[in-house]
């Protein structure tokens, strides 16, 4: 039996790709840390956990330690709800834009950082206006040569053809569809499959308590952190508001704070209310070089009531833990910058996700690394 066994519950954001690119993304780092730890570190092989997970084993035989990692699969609700009709995109995109401009509570919204605001638009922007100021900018030159019909023509299709192309490099598409699905749970209208499947991830940890681990982890990133309110309001009704010291809530790169700040979200901000009155140790982990993430806003901001859930939120710093030209060389790819979170830099910070979700130490005592590391 090994010395120290946990259990990892991990809910991925907006993400088509399933348990296979995560595994292995997964298996990479592990292979990075044990190299840079000197660990001793086997990452097992996929398996399924029906009705809807996948599973693998990491052994950190240095620290004697086993990790069950469970992947929340819902990644085939996500293709379900994945807009592919490029008009129907469009159309879609515009009235979610529509509907988070005229409802967010802008007061709060305000304080969120410069760049998340910029990054939410970015997409829309450089979807519907680039085309048309690309085209105004070449319409009379194009007009002079080739005549006014065709050259309106070219100036279209040219101005098209830059947008789609900004689009693409900042992964604008992707971020299109984010906003899409967050403007439906913003409004209430949260669909049927997504409902069941989260209450069925919420069994599912729920059962884990009673279970024969040392620690229990539920990890969320990017969209998963928002999915993960109904799941703990869900799990802290039925526990009496209060879950074992042995478990914690982990949420990497959140964006709760964009739904929490809708002033449709009625259930949201119910299932919201009942999360920041549970007892229960969070980590929030989130860096304003990152676009995609609400960095450093309490995610109970929107509350009515003082929030009692024991939240630790800080940045990952990872300008301490990185090399300056392999910091300065990932901050350029915005869209890899939203995955810093699952990856192991150059040097090991007490909250590396391999070190805190393969090793012996818990995650109480990462934290008082972190904290002695960085404020010492």
């Amino acid at each position: 039996m090994p010395g120290f066994k946990r259990k990892i519950f991990y809910l991925s954001g907006f993400d088509p790709r399933g348990a296979r690119f995560y595994h292995q993304l997964y298996a990479e780092q592990a292979t990075l840390y044990a190299r840079t730890s000197g660990h001793e570190i086997t990452v097992g092989k996929r398996r399924r956990l029906p009705p809807h997970s996948v599973g693998w084993t990491v052994e950190d035989r240095s620290d004697d330690a086993v990790t069950e990692h469970e992947f929340l699969g819902w990644d085939d609700v996500i293709r379900a709800h994945w807009v592919k009709n490029p008009i129907g995109l469009l159309r879609h995109s515009v009235r979610a834009y529509w509907n988070f401009t005229r409802l967010l509570d802008w007061p709060i919204v305000r304080k969120f950082p410069w760049g998340v605001r910029f990054a939410f638009y970015y997409p829309g922007v450089s979807t519907i206006l680039l085309p048309i100021l690309f085209g105004l900018l070449l319409a009379l030159p194009a007009a002079i040569l080739l005549g006014p019909l065709w050259g309106g023509l070219t100036a279209a299709l040219v101005g098209l053809a830059v947008a789609m192309f900004v689009v693409r490099k900042i992964q604008g598409f992707w971020l299109l569809r984010f906003i899409i699905f967050n403007d439906t749970l913003a409004g209430d209208r949260l669909p049927g499959d997504v409902d069941d499947r989260m209450a069925a991830f919420a069994d599912r940890i729920r059962a884990s308590l009673s279970e024969d681990w040392d620690e229990i982890l539920f990890v969320t990133h990017s969209n998963g952190s928002i999915m993960a309110v109904p799941i703990m309001a869900r799990i802290l009704a039925a526990e009496g508001g209060r879950l074992p010291d042995r478990f914690s809530l982990v949420t990497l790169g959140s964006c709760i704070a964009l739904i929490g700040n809708r002033k449709d979200s009625h259930r949201f901000h119910e299932q919201l209310e009942a999360v920041g009155q549970g007892d229960f140790h969070w980590l929030d982990i989130g860096s304003i070089t990152d676009g995609a993430c609400i960095a450093g806003i309490d995610p109970c901001i929107s509350c009515r009531q003082p929030r009692r859930a024991r939240l630790f939120q800080t940045s990952p710093r990872w300008f301490k833990y990185c090399d300056p030209a392999t910091y300065q060389a990932r901050r350029r790819n915005k869209y890899e910058t939203h995955f810093d979170y699952l990856r192991t830099f150059d040097r090991l910070s007490p909250l590396d996700y391999i070190g805190i979700s393969s090793g012996a130490r818990p995650l109480a005592g990462s934290i008082e690394a972190f904290k002695a590391d960085n404020h010492g």
